[in-house]
């Protein structure tokens, strides 16, 4: 019982600093990060320094994540023009494969390529190997500061919300403010009778 104990204590508390390790604090300077589209053809961030960058890590087969791009599809129409860059990046083993048909599936007109999931983790704040809860997206300002990053577990990223947590997270990016603020999930209609 006694043996019982002390591995949970301690698996809690390495739970606890692993949190805490990949938990990145906001602001902070982006580093360069490349979004691989083809066989050595890379989407570099650097090459839009000045600009308010969107970028999503997806699987493209998860529906989480198809639903956070149908928004960022939307948004895009609205904030390209602003000289906004969208771009996303598959994570899932042999995503490469997918990007195409994903693509076409979605109606996704801005870059989405592909990296290893390590890559995109570090990138993200984390280690290397740490589970990742997806989508992630992370919304960096002109000056290459991260000002915003959510993570599919996010309260900002229920669906009823989404939307209205990335447009406030955008419109941060470009004036160059603070992280967002955690936007709580709209509260259930209640049952009609």
């Amino acid at each position: 019982m006694r043996r019982t104990i002390a591995f949970l204590l301690s698996s809690l508390v390495l739970t606890s600093c692993v949190l805490s390790a990949t938990a990145a604090e906001l602001p902070r300077k982006a580093t360069d990060f490349a979004v691989q589209t083809a066989p050595e053809k890379y989407i570099w961030l650097s090459e839009h320094e000045g600009k308010t960058v969107v970028l999503a890590f997806i699987l493209t087969t998860c529906p989480h994540c198809q639903f956070t791009t149908g928004i960022l599809n939307k948004l895009e129409k609205e904030y390209a023009p602003k000289g906004v860059i969208f771009l996303e990046s598959a994570i899932e083993p042999m995503s490469s494969l997918h990007i195409p048909d994903f693509k076409k599936q979605m109606g996704v007109t801005f870059p989405v390529g592909y990296n290893e999931q390590g890559y995109a983790s570090k990138f993200l704040g984390g280690g290397e190997n740490d589970p990742m809860l997806m989508p992630q997206l992370v919304i960096i300002d002109g000056k290459g500061m991260i000002r915003s990053q959510f993570s599919g577990d996010d309260p900002g990223f229920a669906r009823p919300v989404q939307e209205a947590t990335i447009r406030e997270a955008i419109e941060n990016a470009m004036k160059g403010t603070a992280p967002r603020k955690v936007m709580k999930p709209a509260p259930a209609a209640p049952a009609s009778k």
